[in-house]
């Protein structure tokens, strides 16, 4: 008879339930707010200063350009930009891109700074308000779900929603945070 602490692959049966009960997040700031995406999406971080952003003509207004990454151009989407939030000038030295699979493309997302992991239930995770559509702040289809952090809400982005040019363009909104 097998006990329900017994061991399997390395970890125990309460383990392996635990594990799928836990969402790892990759928390990331854009102004003062907290968001997060799925940590296993992302292929790295890396410092945006050494990079180059080249503008390419008539490109979607959400790509903010591209950059050359170990001979891969990677289309960069400034989520300060897309979120409507005022650019702050004293972060710019902070700035990280985060490289993302999206539908089989990858992406470099610009963020202020990096949080880190953030290791969340599965049940803490509420789905975005429905206050928030059709507003005129950021749309709630960037966001999958909102969860907590200490005292602090963190946004968990929906990355497909996110690089979807008909949704939410931040275009003719004023970016204050």
């Amino acid at each position: 008879m097998s006990s329900p602490s017994r061991r399997r692959g390395g970890r125990s049966e309460g383990e392996v339930e635990d594990a799928a009960a836990h969402l790892k997040l990759a928390g990331f700031r854009v102004g003062r707010d907290a968001y997060a995406i799925d940590i296993m999406r992302i292929k790295e971080v890396i410092d945006a200063r050494p990079h180059t952003v080249r503008q390419v003509p008539h490109a979607p207004s959400l790509v903010e350009g591209v950059i050359q990454l170990r001979g891969v151009v990677i289309p960069v989407i400034d989520l300060r930009r897309r979120f409507g939030v005022a650019i702050d000038p004293e972060l710019e030295r902070l700035n990280k891109l985060i490289i993302v699979s999206v539908r089989g493309r990858i992406v470099g997302l610009r963020v202020d700074r990096i949080i880190g992991e953030l290791g969340v239930a599965a049940d803490s995770v509420r789905p975005a308000p429905s206050l928030l559509r059709g507003g005129e702040g950021t749309p709630a289809e960037f966001f999958s779900g909102v969860c907590r952090r200490g005292d602090e809400m963190v946004f968990v982005v929906n990355l497909d929603a996110l690089l979807d040019p008909s949704i939410g363009s931040s275009e003719g909104r004023g970016g204050g945070a």
